[in-house]
């Protein structure tokens, strides 16, 4: 599904309501979700932003950040880095990057698309890029002091493992998400220059907020924070989270399903441990868990009481799941 204009993706979404195949949760906000288009080009969907009209893409087994257009079609791939890539066109589990979280930056008067390793491997998985928009730019970064100084202001056990999955930035902070399924989901809230600063070896580390969050759970499993982008207007996060079979960061699970949130800054205040129960929605159809992992969220236009976007579900099967959505908010009485 492509969107067109906004009034033919409103008569779409609501068309699809009185479909068997649509997904639609009502609570403190409406959201309706398209049907899923699969990818078999995309391996391992994880990390997306929208630039224009096209989705520009990264996989925590592929070498390539993929432009996509708003039909999920591949119009382009460059290279991040090579890797040794296996029959199936994918980076063996062993050594791959594991890039988990994308965003757009502001840095030196350009704007780039920061990426991610997940961390969850020492030095294998502890290494991001800055990729300048026109991609003429491409930096590698160590994530290695970092992600240290974040497992330690945490305060994880030595067996706890970080596992980053999601950032998104204000005008001037960085939120990055640590999926909890070794160790606790985790908000880390930090000033976005200060931290490029620290990564590049140029001054300490800034001041950095932890915010400790708990999630609701399927089958028993507590959720793990996955994505997340920021909607101005609302200064809100609207963030993703799913749920696998797996009690670690390395080994895949079976695919239990995800929730979408909307959550407002104004809450992440590091008094105490926040749950996000209240802002979060399963995804059902049916009454019944729609199975998809969704593992980014990435928003397209926004007013004071409405955004769209699309959902990148990576169902470790080597393809990717795309989704359209649209979150509206009742003005107040």
């Amino acid at each position: 599904m492509r969107i067109l204009t906004t009034c033919s993706y409103l008569i779409l979404c609501l068309s699809y309501t009185a479909q068997a195949d649509n997904i639609q949760i009502k609570s403190s906000f409406d959201l309706l979700v398209s049907k899923p288009v699969t990818n078999t080009s995309v391996s391992s969907g994880s990390g997306m932003v929208v630039e224009g009209n096209n989705l520009l893409v990264v996989g925590d087994d592929s070498p390539w950040l993929f432009t996509l257009d708003k039909t999920y079609q591949v119009i382009q791939k460059s290279i991040i880095e090579p890797f040794t890539l296996n029959k199936a066109n994918r980076i063996n589990k062993k050594i791959k990057p594991d890039f988990e979280a994308m965003t757009k930056i502001k840095y030196k008067n350009q704007t780039f698309y920061l990426l991610l390793g997940s961390g969850s491997k020492k030095h294998t998985r502890e290494n991001g890029y800055l990729i300048s928009i026109n991609q003429e730019i491409k930096e590698k970064l160590s994530l290695n002091r970092l992600y240290t100084i974040l497992h330690d202001k945490a305060g994880f056990h030595n067996t706890e493992k970080i596992n980053i999955e999601g950032i998104s930035t204000t005008a001037d902070k960085s939120y990055i998400f640590n999926r909890g399924n070794n160790g606790p989901n985790i908000i880390f809230e930090m000033n976005t220059n200060e931290m490029l600063a620290f990564i590049k070896g140029e001054k300490k580390l800034p001041s950095l907020a932890v915010h400790k969050v708990i999630l609701p759970t399927i089958e028993g499993y507590q959720a793990g924070l996955s994505g997340v982008d920021f909607w101005v207007e609302d200064n809100s996060l609207i963030f993703s989270a799913s749920v696998e079979g797996s009690d670690n960061s390395i080994d895949d699970g079976k695919v239990l399903g995800s929730f979408i949130g909307v959550l407002p800054i104004s809450k992440l205040t590091g008094k105490s441990i926040l749950d996000l129960t209240p802002y979060s929605h399963k995804i059902t159809h049916n009454n019944q868990t729609v199975l998809t992992k969704i593992e980014s969220v990435a928003i397209d236009t926004t007013d004071k009481y409405k955004v769209k976007g699309y959902f990148v579900s990576d169902n470790d099967d080597g393809t990717s799941q795309f989704f359209e959505f649209e979150i509206v908010k009742d003005p107040p009485s």
